[in-house]
This record gives C-alpha cells, structure tokens and sequence, in this order.
C-alpha cells in the first residue's frame, strides 16, 4: 500500500514552507481560548493546503474492504498465533462499527480473552523504529513511546508482507473524535468543558506531526513517501484511543 506516486519539487518546496509555519503557530502561546481558537483555525488552514499537496502521494489505509470482510481472517490469526477466546464474537453494532458480542453468559471474574505478548504490537528493540528514531531527536524521550508506537503501525501498514496484516485490516478506518471537525464544528464546543482540552490536543497532534514530518522528508527512506498528516491524524487518534481505554 506504500505510495506509488511522488510530490513535484514545487511543491516540496511549498510543502516545506507550510511545515515551518505550522510549526510557528503550534509553539505559539495564548492567553485564553479566543486566542487558543484563533491559533486552531490557523493552523487548520495551513493544514488543508497541506492535506492538499500530501493527497497528490494517493495513500491508501486500509485493504479496500470493509472491515466487516476481514474478521474471519483476524480470528483465523488471532487463533493461529496463541490467542484464545471462548464465549465472545466480533461483530457490528449499529451505530458503532465493530466490537465483541457475548454468545453465552459469563461468571463473575471469568477470563474470556487471552492474547500472548508476541502478537500485542509494540515498540521493541528490533523493530525499524529505533534506528529511524536517530533523527528525530525528541523521539529519545521516555514521554514519546505513544508516538513511537503510531510511527511503528505506519511502517507495518505500508510493509507489503507485514505479519501483521489480518490485525491491520480489521483497524477502523475512522473515528468521532474532535480531530476530525471541521472549525464550525469545534466552534459548537465554545462555552462546554470539552472546548479547552479539543483545542489542546488538536495542537498537541500537529506540532508532533509538523516536527517529525521536517525529520523525515530529507532523511528516512523509510517514511518519507508515506508519512502524511492524514495518515498521523489516524495513528495517532488510534494510539491514543488505545491508551485511554487501557488506562
């Protein structure tokens, strides 16, 4: 799935002059939300014209199926590989997407679900992540294993012979999250307890995707073709979902 196509020198060029804007704006400080929301609609601004040009490399994320089509290869495996489960099924939910449906009654404490460490994705010491960390200095820091472990999804979803490709597949392609609205949309926030921390974390997103994308599009092979914003926003939300939930 890695990208067949590639970005014009121009708009390299103009890519690289958007990066160091966004930048600007996502180290920039503000006193209250009226400025906080005024720097988010900046940078959202730049960031179109940045989705704009990285659109040009026509990424693709998912297998062109719906995620529905791929359980049976995950459970397949899933089972394959150690996991064990006995009770429960993947399925649709309406409204929801994909989670797991009990097909029989559980006793209190009963364990339904195991999984061995090997098949649990992580970031470990032979993986390509940690020599592609060497040039991306804030990447050594203890706090930044989240971003680590989005960077090391990124490289296996453009692997061509990834093992672990059936558990990729059934990945959602999209979430509900304030990452994904547009400014009218965050403006409904205003006056709510949720406005303040959107606001943070949609910054939070693109100054880690504007500093790693300089790092990466002169030096790593390995990213330089497939690293978009588009592609970042969907690790990282995914990433962090994962940790929120098992926190």
């Amino acid at each position: 799935m890695a990208s067949t196509k590639k970005i014009s020198m121009s708009k390299l060029h103009e890519l690289t002059s958007l990066l160091d804007q966004l930048i600007k704006h996502s180290f920039g400080k503000t006193a209250n939300l009226n400025e906080q929301f005024k720097q988010y609609q900046e940078m959202y601004n730049i960031l179109e014209r940045i989705r704009k040009i990285e659109s040009e490399l026509k990424l693709k994320i998912s297998n062109g199926k719906p995620r529905k089509a791929n359980i049976d290869a995950f459970v397949r495996w899933a089972r394959e590989h150690g996991s064990q489960f006995d009770g429960i099924k993947v399925s649709e939910f309406s409204g929801y997407e994909l989670g797991l449906e009990a097909t029989r009654d559980f006793r209190e404490g009963e364990v339904f679900v195991t999984v061995p460490r090997k098949i649990i994705f992580s970031v470990t010491t032979d993986s390509k992540i940690p020599e592609i960390m060497k040039d991306i200095p804030m990447m050594m820091e203890k706090n930044m294993a989240n971003v680590m472990l989005a960077l090391s999804l990124i490289v296996e979803r453009f692997h061509p012979t990834s093992p672990w490709k059936p558990y990729l597949d059934v990945l959602p392609d999209r979430y509900s999250t304030v990452l994904y609205f547009s400014p009218a949309e965050m403006a409904e926030l205003k006056g709510t307890s949720a406005f303040g921390p959107a606001l943070v974390l949609f910054k939070n997103i693109i100054r880690q995707y504007g500093y790693i994308k300089q790092f990466i599009q002169p030096s790593t092979a390995l990213l330089k073709e497939n690293f978009t914003f588009d592609l970042y926003w969907y690790v990282g939300i995914l990433i962090f979902l994962f940790r929120f939930h098992s926190s």
